[in-house]
């Protein structure tokens, strides 16, 4: 398994949640801000990854800035920021992808309370220099999230299916991913909600490698009012590498909508 495929697993838990509605879910909702709303998010992550006798580590950090260009569509921008402390090779630090993106809900049924997405993101290159020390790819890349959201008595479910393309100037190491989640939410008293992620991915490499990881979160998100949440989760994922990976992730963030 090369270096760059145990960087896609790891950063797709890490990042994932600075870019969703719902913090700290790794998988997203069909909800979106309403024509002329905007929303801020700031999420942070620590990882520790266990590979056989090795031991690595990396912080990353995201904003995430969101408009409501209409009520079914938001368009979003998210930059990251990361620090990577690997088993052997030294340690780095510097600015990721910046991610352009948008949420569509293109369908809803209000009498069933049942609503789909689609999810459209770009990942625009990082130069050579930071795509050599791991921070990114070189080439624009992409990913499609389809979502859907069955809002429940007890608070909601979201499914999604993202397939995505990660792009580097070396085309040989080029990788495609696939990705299916599950999320539930449940709203408890005073404004604190629970909350349960599972779900799996698999990338495959363009020699062929593929490697699959299954997730878990579980997770609370507090919101002392209509425009401010706090969260915080715990992820851990397993993937079917040789030696398999462990990894551990303690991510929470901060949500403000004006």
């Amino acid at each position: 398994m090369t270096q760059s495929l145990t960087m896609s697993l790891l950063t797709v838990l890490s990042l994932a949640p600075a870019a969703w509605a719902a913090q700290p879910l790794i998988t997203d909702d069909t909800g979106t801000q309403g024509k002329g709303a905007q929303q801020l998010e700031w999420a942070h992550s620590a990882e520790r990854v266990v590979r056989g006798l090795d031991r690595s580590r990396s912080l990353a950090g995201a904003w995430t800035y969101t408009l409501g260009a209409s009520d079914q569509l938001d368009v979003f921008v998210t930059g990251s920021y990361l620090g990577l402390r690997p088993a052997s090779d030294p340690s780095t630090s510097g600015w990721s992808h910046l991610t352009l993106g948008a949420k569509w809900r293109l369908w809803e049924l209000e009498s069933s309370q049942i609503s789909l997405a689609l999810k459209p993101e770009l990942l625009l290159p990082v130069s050579p220099a930071r795509e050599a020390r791991e921070l990114g790819v070189g080439r624009s890349s992409y990913a499609l999230t389809l979502i859907a959201t069955q809002e429940l008595p007890f608070g909601a479910l979201h499914l999604n299916v993202q397939a995505g393309r990660d792009r580097f100037r070396d085309a040989q190491d080029n990788e495609r991913s696939l990705r299916y989640s599950v999320a539930a939410l449940w709203d408890l008293a005073s404004g604190w909600r629970l909350a349960l992620d599972l779900g799996q991915q698999t990338v495959r490499s363009a020699q062929g490698v593929e490697v699959r990881a299954r997730f878990v979160e579980i997770g609370t998100i507090y919101s002392p009012s209509k425009t401010q949440d706090w969260a915080l989760g715990l992820i851990r994922s397993t993937d079917n590498d040789r030696p398999a990976a462990a990894t551990r992730t303690l991510t929470g963030g901060w949500t403000y909508r004006f």
